[in-house]
């Protein structure tokens, strides 16, 4: 079919392919800005995370390097443990892997706190075990605050994984 009269198909539809270039060009632009404002609030969200969850990190290796430097007994916390305030928080900003792993570190210090109290009451081979548990406690403390929160905190602060 060849396009003869101005009135062809050929000739209406050759009208139309600047129109829908033009079309296609601005849609590509258009997508690509809706790609980069996805991105840019996708990498929002993870800084406001991160913003949420490095004082709970923070809070949690401020605990542990005290309790290695001077126990339990050095600051008081009332009946509960320094856990407690941030612990709920900390179930929703993370999930159950570091909510598990805060509870643990909570039970060992409210063991510790407990054997730190009756150290001197205790005699015997009671008194033995009492300090070699102890020992295990403050050892198991020094290993959190110098690697082990780092460890398990680390996949949840780490900016790596944003790109």
């Amino acid at each position: 079919m060849a396009c003869s009269a101005q009135g062809s198909i050929c000739f209406e539809l050759l009208k139309g392919i600047p129109t829908a270039v033009v079309a296609l060009v601005i849609g590509g632009i258009a997508a690509l800005i809706a790609w980069r404002q996805y991105r840019v609030a996708k990498a929002k969200l993870s800084l406001d995370l991160f913003d949420k969850r490095y004082p709970i990190f923070q809070q949690t290796w401020e605990i542990l390097s005290e309790t290695v430097r001077s126990g339990t007994r050095g600051k008081s916390h009332g009946l509960a443990t320094p856990f407690n305030n941030f612990l709920p928080e900390a179930r929703f900003l993370f999930g159950n892997q570091i909510a598990d792993y805060l509870d643990a570190v909570s039970e060992n210090w409210t063991e510790l706190h407990g054997l730190e109290a009756e150290q001197y009451d205790v005699t015997g081979s009671n008194r033995e075990q009492q300090i070699a548990r102890m020992n295990e406690l403050q050892l198991w403390f020094f290993k959190q605050a110098t690697e082990g929160a780092r460890e398990k905190f680390g996949p949840y602060l780490n900016f790596e994984r944003w790109r």
